[in-house]
């Protein structure tokens, strides 16, 4: 059974990286390119996402009965057999961790334009996300 209480903890930390994350969006390239404070903020903040999101995952997965995915990316993949997300969402949202995993471990190969131009989309794409985790909490409750 999904502990309803630890994921509901995660889901705010999540609503609080987003919140902090569409401060960072009102910058124009420019601001973003010119200040490494920006920069290096909205790059920890994909990586929270992704991270809590992946916790959120593994989680439903292990409750339900399913072995604890391999990666990230398999998170996303996997969840939608718990009915967490939609199958189709699964696979829009997973390249995130490919994402994650270049701001993490690849500092020297970070593109400013791409993970600039990426705000706007993990704002979306995590914005759904935390709509399907919280509709999968009600059903579950």
């Amino acid at each position: 059974m999904v502990e309803h209480l630890l994921v509901q903890r995660k889901l705010v930390k999540l609503r609080q990286y987003l919140d902090e994350l569409k401060g960072i969006s009102k910058y124009s390239f420019q601001d973003y390119q010119g200040n490494y404070l920006i920069k290096r903020t909205a790059e920890r903040l994909i990586q929270l996402l992704v991270d809590v999101a992946s916790d959120i995952n593994s989680h439903v997965l292990v409750d339900e009965g399913f072995p604890p995915p391999p990666d990230f990316y398999r998170s996303f993949i996997e969840s939608a057999k718990t009915g967490l997300i939609p199958h189709e969402f699964a696979l829009r949202i997973a390249p995130s961790a490919g994402e994650r995993n270049i701001i993490v471990r690849e500092y020297e190969n970070i593109d400013d334009l791409i993970v600039y131009q990426s705000i706007s989309e993990a704002i979306q794409m995590y914005e759904q996300y935390f709509g399907y985790v919280t509709e999968f909490l009600q059903r579950h409750t």
